[in-house]
């Protein structure tokens, strides 16, 4: 039986993006509102064609594998309003005790970024 967790728009953390003069941005890392066994590891950079992209990797701290990962990306502005929202999610499973990387494309770069993973199911057998 999939057990799943879901919670819409969970709010991570709200962390500024710090950029660096070569463009990329620093990691940045939070653990899962949805569950503490989920967590993000992420970055913002560009595409080829210099649009902003999050890339990162989600940790499964937990002895069962997670499928159907769904991401929310917040876009902020210096006042910390939402000015655009990006959805993704990771491809297959996160194997347990495992991680697996993502990225999500953005419509704009903005302030700082809030990461948040909205919904998943336990890979439960038997």
């Amino acid at each position: 039986m999939n057990r799943t967790k879901a919670l819409f728009l969970a709010a991570m953390l709200i962390l500024p993006v710090a950029l660096h003069p070569t463009g990329s941005a620093l990691a940045l890392s939070a653990t899962s509102s949805v569950d503490s066994r989920i967590r993000l590891d992420w970055k913002v950079g560009t595409t080829h064609g210099s649009r902003p992209i999050i890339q990162g990797w989600v940790y499964n701290d937990y002895g069962q594998a997670a499928k159907g990962v769904r991401l929310l990306v917040e876009t902020l502005d210096a006042s910390g309003n939402v000015v655009a929202r990006d959805s993704g999610f990771v491809f297959g499973t996160v194997a347990a005790n495992g991680r697996t990387d993502f990225e999500v494309p953005l419509k704009q770069t903005g302030a700082s970024y809030r990461v948040s993973v909205t919904a998943f199911d336990w890979n439960c057998r038997g």
